[in-house]
């Protein structure tokens, strides 16, 4: 029982933890996972924002160039429109012309940024013949050219051609530096992004081409603009170079359709979650976005949810000590009423200690009940025979007890001369007397599988073979006689003053037996001739000469029965009381005189 009540307690409180947990564990994913993508989207609208202008100024200039009526006309107008673009648009640091004779003209930004100068860029960067090699590679126009590493001041192209008459005249680049992309990522708070240099969770946030190289970065910790366009393991940023080797973590299918993934990079015993959204350039170019901080920062969530779940555990264990502790109280006394039950099953009622009150209303009720049972079943224990009741529920008692015809062997005790015996003697010393006795004969029945019927006044009825059927039931009566005998010698040669001359007689023969009597008062016992002849047989034997008092004889019947046994002796045939003929009598060995 207290296995039961602690693993249902147990068992219920981990299954509310778990729910809480579970449902704690979703939301908590959920937070993040919408935090992440909201993250990943302000990345990429502010480099849209930043980027987008450069596409459309270009293809701008583009078509403006077209529209000229001549070659000549359409490269003057082109290079003309350098100057505004520049001064309008934010993320373009300069324009550079490519023509077919290899001639390159190129407008940037001053370093003031007040100001526009010419500037001739490498030649190999914005050669006619390499643009035309890119841009049959792309499959848009404007498209992104490749990606440069100058210095400290890594940039990239976005190209268009223009086109007059079919054929290509020249091909206009505006120059994107990876510095002011990493601007954008190193925005201020107020702008939505932000990496928090003075908070205790910083944010780096970075570009990757699908080559998994570095395009863009921006970090408060790390100062590694000069290493851009470098390889991830290669890169200088340790949490950057597990990338590679990180797992996914299991999403939901908002962030699998925005195509948000989230990565736990462990380092130096620190614990990272990386957040990174696919973004497509308006060429078709697929690069990742991303940040990364510790998992402790925006995400706090998690370390809360790893605390509820400890306390959780901890009022999970609380509890089933108390369950414990109630349990042992509850059912240490239902231990000890299952235990009297049991004795109550086994009919050991004697020597049975009053059970403990309970402060359980309930149990104090079921022990005082238990209680008044024992003290009524040993005084019902008195006066009915145990071994008979024994012996009736063990053959069910409702099939045994019914009244049939048996064969049985049946032995009457009567003591000679009682009456002479107790005159001089109190009520109390008789009782006392009788109860000695009849303890000694009971003990020699119940050892030999024999049933007491009844005592009437200084003697006994038992009987074998029923209500448990016995074979050899008339060998069982004889030795029980036996034991009689060795009892009341013994008694005798103890107490010579309270000597007793005993006469027993065994007979066999068919009875009825079962219940007998009134609804209100039944009565288990036998009824019929052969115990109206074993109680006549007594008298032969008070006729016959015994030692030490006392005196065995046995029917013909009964020695036929038990298969002639060595220790009789054939005493010849004698007439009984209200009987017509004579019964063959054999007596004892152990009570005759001179026979051993």
């Amino acid at each position: 029982m207290s296995l039961t009540f602690v693993t249902v307690v147990t068992l219920c409180g981990g299954i509310v933890l778990y729910m809480s947990v579970h449902t704690n564990l979703v939301n908590t994913r959920s937070l993040i996972e919408k935090a992440s993508i909201m993250s990943t989207e302000a990345i990429n609208n502010a480099l849209g924002a930043y980027i987008t202008p450069a596409f459309y100024s270009v293809n701008a200039i583009k078509v403006y160039a077209e529209e000229q009526p001549t070659p000549q006309s359409a490269l003057f107008r082109a290079r003309q429109t350098f100057r505004g673009v520049l001064f309008s648009v934010q993320s373009i640091d300069g324009l550079v012309l490519s023509l077919p004779n290899g001639a390159v003209w190129g407008l940037r930004q001053a370093d003031n940024s007040q100001d526009v100068v010419i500037f001739n860029p490498q030649q190999t960067l914005f050669e006619f013949s390499r643009l035309e090699s890119i841009q049959a590679q792309r499959s848009q126009d404007p498209f992104w050219g490749d990606f440069y590493a100058s210095g400290e001041d890594p940039f990239a192209t976005v190209t268009s051609s223009i086109e007059f008459e079919g054929e290509i005249i020249g091909y206009i680049s505006a120059v994107i530096t990876m510095e002011g992309v990493g601007s954008v990522l190193a925005a201020s708070n107020g702008d939505g992004l932000g990496y928090q240099v003075d908070g205790e969770n910083p944010t780096t946030r970075f570009i990757l081409t699908d080559e998994d190289r570095v395009l863009a970065y921006a970090s408060p910790e790390y100062n590694l603009q000069g290493n851009l366009l470098s390889p991830l393991t290669e890169f200088g940023d340790p949490i950057l170079a597990k990338f590679e080797e990180s797992e996914p973590q299991p999403s939901s299918s908002l962030a699998r359709d925005r195509g948000v993934e989230l990565h736990m990079i462990n380092y130096d015993d620190d614990m990272y979650l990386m957040v990174l959204q696919k973004l497509v350039s308006p060429d078709g170019e697929v690069y990742l976005v991303g940040e990364y901080q510790p998992a402790n920062s925006r995400y706090d969530e998690v370390a809360r949810l790893i605390n509820s779940v400890f306390a959780g555990v901890a009022i999970v264990f609380l509890s089933a000590l108390i369950a414990i502790f109630l349990a042992r109280r509850l059912s240490s006394p239902l231990k000890g009423i299952a235990a009297r039950a049991q004795k109550f099953g086994a009919l050991e009622f004697e020597h049975l200690e009053p059970l403990p009150g309970s402060h359980i209303r309930e149990v104090d009720q079921i022990t005082s009940a238990m209680n008044a049972s024992t003290t009524g079943l040993q005084s019902m224990s008195r006066y009915i025979p145990k071994s008979l009741y024994a012996k009736l529920m063990a053959s069910g008692i409702d099939q045994a007890a019914k009244a049939k015809e048996a064969e049985l062997t049946i032995l009457f005790t009567d003591i000679e001369g009682f009456t002479s015996l107790s005159e001089n003697r109190s009520a109390g010393e008789v009782a006392d007397l009788l109860n000695d006795h009849f303890k000694q004969l009971v003990s020699a029945v119940e050892a030999h599988q024999g049933t007491v019927d009844k005592f009437v006044g200084d003697g006994m009825l038992a009987f074998w073979g029923a209500p448990n059927e016995i074979e050899n039931h008339a060998q069982c009566a004889i030795s029980a006689a036996e034991d009689m005998v060795a009892a009341i010698q013994k008694a005798n040669e103890a107490a010579p003053e309270n000597a007793l001359r005993v006469r027993i007689a065994i007979h066999t023969g068919r009875v009825i037996v079962g219940n007998v009597g009134a609804v209100e008062r039944w009565n288990y016992t036998i009824v019929g001739d052969a115990v109206n002849v074993c109680s006549r047989l007594q008298a032969v034997g008070g006729t016959l000469s015994s030692i030490k008092g006392v005196c065995v004889v046995l029917s013909g019947e009964t020695v036929e029965k038990a298969g002639h046994t060595n220790n009789i002796t054939h005493l010849g045939s004698h007439a009984i009381r209200g009987r017509t003929g004579k019964v063959e009598v054999w007596q004892l060995n152990s009570t005759i005189n001179g026979v051993h």
